[in-house]
């Protein structure tokens, strides 16, 4: 009998035992999907009341500028030092999509103090800030960590990293109603980088999404060093190389704390259809407080958009009475500034003169070039471009002083009008020399030349063209082999020398 009570009481205690293992693990997980990150940083690096932080992000957003970007901003780069050091240059970042509504906001951020490998996404249902709290999309959350080993849902990276953190309140002023993906990330190789980007891009692809990668770059003694090493790392950063940038983070060329976090960035980016980026702002922590020396961090702000690339547009070539028109234009545009300070407003005669197209407008005196400007665009009506080419060419080239009377007799003006709309090639395979006029960029250096300027150069290849092209902006003669977009247009050619004498 009592051995039966005792394997009674055996089972008894063993199922109970069980029961309570299985109901604390069940609380548990419930607790976590519940769990809320407080804020580790307010009062740090941004103020802790509500009303503090509420006035100081939205009066640096006042303070930003916005840029003209074409395209749909998809993804930017912001810096995440206190914010009284880096605070307007991430207000410039978020400034650009300000107007923008957004239904998820993907965070990349570094793990400044707990070592791991991959990615974390924390497995709580908000994050906290003075201004409330930042919900996390959970479900989302739990699919992207399901789909990777590189991917966790983790704590670690969370605990009291800042880089992450301080994001939030731009993010929370701007889209409020958004919720919030706060991956971290650890060490990292190119693969890991590669996995983490594309699921994150494969989850969010059919979402209004905005991805942010948190960075600040430079940290050392060195003001000089941190100028050179942040204007860099911010110019390969734009180029959205995910793999070029990578091996440059590797090699040192790059600094940037952040760096894993905009690589993955960068390919969830391009994933998603993001084809250019643009530099928006750039400082340092000495510029900022305004004394050079001793310890200095470097902050930049970077969007990336997917651009609005035209398709090609053919036009017809002016008839010779609107070439005249044309010429005679520019030269009473050049006379009347000369009198009067101010360009002279014209009506279209030719239905020609309405349409809206590229022009470049040269000046030649004595067979040299005295002045030579141009807009590329096909967004303004000839009759009102034309008139401003002219005043520009005369008057505005820094390469020469401005037009005098005395000078009027002995100068010959050429236009260079569009025949294309300006569109990019994917390599120099398809470009014409001599035929095609080209624009060269290089990170954030740009040059070009007109369709007759190899010929009357005498170049007789594409190199010597492209490394004129290089030198033109300000490069080493190879930088045209290298991370370089090309785009390219053609122009009819017509001056007073052929038309008018």
């Amino acid at each position: 009998m009592k051995r039966k009570v005792k394997q009674a009481a055996f089972f008894y205690h063993l199922s109970t035992g069980i029961l309570v293992s299985i109901v604390m693990y069940i609380a548990a997980h419930s607790c976590q999907a519940q769990q809320i990150r407080e804020p580790a940083v307010a009062g740090q690096f941004y103020p802790a009341d509500k009303k503090g932080l509420s006035t100081f992000v939205n009066g640096k957003l006042r303070q930003a500028s916005a840029v003209s970007v074409k395209g749909e901003i998809m993804a930017l780069v912001a810096p995440h030092a206190g914010y009284n050091f880096s605070g307007a240059t991430a207000a410039a970042a978020y400034k650009q999509v300000a107007q923008q509504t957004y239904d998820l906001v993907v965070i990349l951020a570094p793990s400044h103090r707990d070592p791991f490998h991959g990615a974390t996404i924390y497995p709580g249902s908000a994050y906290k800030t003075p201004l409330g709290e930042a919900v996390i999309d959970v479900e989302l959350a739990k699919k992207i960590a399901a789909s990777s080993n590189e991917i966790a849902l983790s704590v670690d990276g969370h605990r009291a990293e800042h880089s992450l953190e301080v994001q939030l309140p731009f993010i929370q002023t701007l889209f409020p109603r958004a919720k919030i993906l706060p991956i971290v990330i650890g060490s990292y190789d190119f693969s890991t980088c590669t996995e983490v980007g594309k699921s994150v891009a494969k989850f969010v692809s059919k979402r209004k999404v905005l991805l942010v990668a948190s960075t600040d770059l430079y940290h050392g003694e060195s003001y000089d060093n941190c100028r050179q090493f942040s204007n860099h790392t911010l110019e390969v950063m734009q180029q959205l190389a995910p793999k070029k940038l990578y091996n440059e983070l590797q090699s040192g060329a790059c600094q940037a704390c952040g760096g894993g976090p905009v690589v993955v960035m960068q390919i969830a980016a391009k994933e998603l259809g993001a084809d250019r980026g643009l530099i928006i702002s750039q400082t340092n922590s000495n510029d900022v407080i305004g004394r050079h020396g001793g310890y200095v961090v470097g902050y930049g702000a970077i969007v990336y958009y997917k651009s609005n690339v035209s398709p090609r547009q053919v036009y017809q070539p002016v008839p010779e009475k609107v070439q005249k028109e044309m010429l005679r234009m520019a030269r009473s545009t050049i006379e009347h500034y000369l009198l009067h300070q101010q360009v002279p407003s014209f009506e279209p005669v030719f239905p020609e003169l309405l349409e809206k197209r590229g022009l470049f407008v040269t000046i030649t005196k004595d067979g040299m070039l005295r002045g030579c400007i141009g807009h590329h665009e096909s967004d303004l009506p000839l009759y009102k471009l034309l008139p401003q080419m002219a005043v520009a060419a005369a008057f505005g080239d820094p390469r020469f002083p401005p037009l005098q009377s005395n000078e009027l007799d002995h100068i010959n003006i050429k236009i260079s009008v569009y025949l294309t709309n300006v569109y990019q090639i994917a390599d120099l395979t398809e470009f014409e020399m001599g035929v095609h006029g080209i624009i060269m960029r290089h990170g954030r250096h740009t040059a070009t030349y007109l369709p007759e300027v190899p010929i009357e150069a005498g170049w007789t290849t594409v190199e010597q063209e492209m490394e004129s092209l290089s030198k033109k902006a300000g490069l080493h003669r190879d930088a045209w082999k290298n991370d370089t977009e090309f785009w390219v247009y053609r122009t009819q050619v017509f001056d007073e020398k052929g038309l008018l004498k």
